[in-house]
């Protein structure tokens, strides 16, 4: 409807897949039935998504992210952050479906979720490799009750510390849900 016809407002709608653009995954879509709404995008813990971030800058980068690649940007002993945002592009294609991007080593996931880290995120369409059919990290991401982010726009991101405010909505019938993700400097950190 719109405004010039009704003379009441403009109403407007949309369909989409709920992985188009920066998306937050929820348990349901990896494992399990549609019917049990246990493992939705409503049912997703709020809190990993809300909270300091640390963007770590790998760009140019269109393989797996393994340990040394963490290891060489956090350094020894390091303090491990609890959501973690991998920059791994300088350019964001929209109009592209990229062939071949950085995804995440199922080594790597172990690591962080051993390190208590309760979210991580990619600026790719999956945390798993292209050709991937059985989708390894998407499970191990499962397993460690870890939440992840995945197609983010970190393009204008510096390496360092944020805040992160990334919530997914509450579908209750979605396996995904689209979040806006933002990134905000100068907010207290502690």
């Amino acid at each position: 409807m719109t405004y010039a016809e009704s003379k009441i407002g403009n109403l407007t709608a949309f369909k989409m897949s709920p992985h188009v653009g920066t998306h937050a995954d929820a348990p349901i879509h990896i494992s399990g039935d549609l019917s049990e709404p246990s493992g939705v995008a409503g049912k997703l813990p709020l809190d990993a998504f809300l909270g300091l971030a640390t963007v770590i800058d790998l760009s140019p980068w269109r393989q797996a992210v393994a340990v040394e690649q963490l290891s060489s940007k956090l350094g020894n002993g390091a303090e491990f952050p609890q959501r973690i945002l991998f920059k791994t592009s300088n350019m964001v294609r929209y109009d592209v479906f990229e062939s071949q991007y950085a995804y995440l080593s199922v080594e790597l996931v172990h690591h962080l979720a051993s390190n208590g880290v309760v979210l991580v995120g990619i600026d790719t369409p999956s945390v798993d490799a292209v050709d991937s059919s059985s989708l390894e990290s998407h499970h191990a991401l499962l397993d460690a009750n870890m939440s992840w982010l995945e197609n983010l726009d970190l393009t204008l991101a510096e390496e360092g510390t944020y805040f992160l405010a990334a919530l997914p909505l509450k579908f209750m019938e979605l396996e995904a849900s689209p979040v806006r993700a933002v990134l905000l400097r100068g907010v207290p950190l502690a």
